[in-house]
């Protein structure tokens, strides 16, 4: 009996295990000759690449079929191409839905099984080309079962998944019967194959004796065979909850849980992977407008950056102060404005200039004694004149230039109690800065207008060492997102300032959207050279980590990530030294959107 009991007790121990290890085995991530599962269903779809073409056919509908068509290096969408669809069943001309974009309507496109699609394309310039691929649509049903288990299962085991109640059904029989053979077994006493005729302390002494603990309810002894049922039925029970409760008892409630297959090509959407590479539409590449360049290998000049910001010329920049403190006032009733494009030598604005009190009581004795001066010595040289030769004509000469520096002191003196000041243009330009306005009271050297001449701008860039423009080739800034000016070095000052060298480049590039104390990106080519990829610096973004990464496209709809060390080229591009090979397609337009997918 002990060995029954044993071997019942591990063929459920066996049954437990399998049902509980079951979800296990469809276990993802260990077939290295296939990409990774994708996180959701998607609708069918044909592919056929070429070294020139590459075309995806997606099922967007009943008995309708969505194609795209884009250039293999580029990723960009054939245009004015015409196409008709063929297969066994019979063929179909191609609806034009924009560029690159084909719908294609068909009753025998959406048959269960595989198809093999004939694609033959017609194009702008006259050629021709012929394309071929396989559809397999597959059926729902087995579609169900492979989403649920998340690998290709056996068919009695899917059989078997499917029919919850079946195999309930055996399982439960079996353990029904082990069950009811323990009970009825650990009903029998030990003493019943006793000899009835012996007294009471033989058989006694020949029963165990139970414990009040191993006794149940009514008093009657818990033979270990009675254990082992009710701790077998417990286990069973378990089983039953784990199965009911964390998996779907029916094939409807296992549909509920499973997605559903997109039935349009809309539906369908980008998916990162576990192994960070991305699968991304075809549809919503076409979207995005998602665009790739071949990897090639060249030679490009070595570069580096350095950090500035724009200057103005030092002919290019002025200005407007008043030399005496005073009343602003405007000038032929205009008040100079920010973005006023003034002349040199316009008058801009006027300042009537005050005295205090005390000085203004000095000037005005010193004007009175300056006018007395001039009323004795024009007496004097009258009477000189009226007696020609009475003296020496170097004291008549004398007379004459004190009578004239008199003269010039009392213009001078004259105009402070009432002047004013003329406030003028130095030069031709825009006005940057206006701090003034209608009553203000100004003192001297006060900054009241900033005048510049946007033809030409300077930048000045911060250099860590002042060798590094010794083998100068050629420089270039970079302002609003990736705008190019071509620079001219004009040279660099012998004082550090915050223990750097000032690098001075003229901008050679008229732009009319500069302005003083812009950031700008200096990109020195020395005349030395470095062997890498020349790509947009569109191209390169930061991964996860931080690090600087690429995406590279593996597949007509798989994108994967790869590290790349770079350095700068000419603003625009850059040049990627290490972490790429020859003929990989990069990403360069839309690299930000799929770096955004989750």
């Amino acid at each position: 009996m002990m060995g029954a009991l044993r071997l019942s007790g591990l063929v459920i121990a066996a049954l437990f295990l399998t049902l509980i290890a079951r979800p296990l085995v469809a276990h993802e991530g260990h077939d290295h000759d296939k990409p990774p599962p994708l996180n959701l269903p998607v609708a069918p779809r044909v592919v056929a690449v070429t070294p020139q073409l590459e075309l995806v056919g997606v099922v967007s509908g009943e008995q309708k079929l969505t194609v795209f068509l884009h250039d293999f290096a580029t990723n960009a969408p054939i245009a004015g191409a015409r196409m008709e669809v063929s297969s066994e069943d019979g063929s179909v001309d191609a609806k034009p839905d924009g560029d690159g974009v084909f719908i294609v309507t068909a009753p025998w496109l959406t048959k269960v099984g595989a198809s093999e699609l004939i694609f033959a394309l017609q194009f702008a310039d006259g050629s021709e080309d012929l394309l071929t691929g396989s559809l397999e649509v597959p059926d729902s049903r087995d579609l169900q079962a492979n989403t649920q288990t998340g690998t290709e299962s056996p068919s009695w085991e899917l059989y078997l998944l499917e029919n919850q109640f079946l195999l309930w059904a055996i399982g439960g029989s079996f353990v029904a019967g082990v069950l009811l053979t323990l009970l009825v077994s650990g009903g029998r006493h030990p003493s019943g194959t006793a000899n009835h005729n012996g007294n009471a302390s033989s058989r006694e002494a020949r029963v165990p004796r139970v414990s009040d603990a191993e006794r149940g309810a009514e008093g009657a002894p818990v033979t270990p065979l009675r254990r082992s049922a009710g701790v077998i039925t417990a286990l069973i029970a378990l089983l039953a909850s784990h199965i009911f409760v964390h998996e779907p008892a029916t094939a409807v409630e296992a549909a509920a849980q499973v997605p559903s297959v997109p039935s349009t090509m809309a539906t369908d959407q980008p998916q990162r992977m576990p192994d960070a590479t991305l699968f991304v539409p075809k549809a919503t590449q076409h979207l995005l407008s998602i665009r790739t360049q071949i990897a090639t290998r060249r030679k490009a000049a070595r570069s580096t950056e350095l950090s500035g910001r724009v200057i103005a010329g030092p002919q290019n920049f002025g200005r407007v102060q008043s030399n005496r403190p005073g009343r602003f006032q405007a000038a032929e009733g205009s008040v100079p404005h920010i973005g006023m494009r003034v002349e040199k030598g316009q008058v801009l604005g006027v300042v009537e200039t005050y005295v205090e009190e005390s000085d203004l009581a000095n000037i005005v004795s010193e004007i009175a004694e300056t006018e007395a001066l001039i009323v004795k010595n024009r007496t004097i040289l009258s009477r000189y004149l009226a007696r020609p030769g009475s003296v020496p004509k170097v004291r008549e000469d004398e007379v004459r230039g004190q009578l004239e520096a008199l003269i010039k002191k009392r213009e001078n003196l004259l105009p402070i109690t009432t002047a004013s000041v003329r406030l003028v243009a130095p030069i031709s330009g825009v006005i940057s800065a206006a701090n003034a306005v209608v009553g203000q009271v100004v003192e001297t050297r006060d900054v009241l207008f900033e005048i510049i001449d946007p033809s030409q701008f300077w930048i000045e860039a911060v250099a860590p060492h002042p060798e590094i423009a010794n083998d100068l080739a050629w420089a270039v800034a970079t302002v609003h997102d990736h705008h190019k000016l071509n620079l001219e070095y004009i040279g660099r000052g012998l004082a550090l300032r915050h223990h750097s060298t000032i690098l001075n480049f003229k901008v050679n590039t008229p732009d009319e959207e500069l302005a003083v104390g812009m950031t700008a990106r200096v990109i020195l080519q020395s005349k030395d050279q470095v062997e890498g990829f020349v790509l947009p610096s569109s191209a390169v973004v930061r991964g996860r980590t931080g690090l600087p990464i690429v995406w590279i496209k593996t597949e007509p709809e798989r994108f994967e990530p790869q590290l790349v060390n770079f350095a700068p080229f000419d603003g625009d591009r850059v040049v990627v030294t290490a972490g790429l090979k020859e003929d990989q397609r990069i990403v360069v337009d839309g690299v930000t959107l799929l770096n955004q997918v989750r």
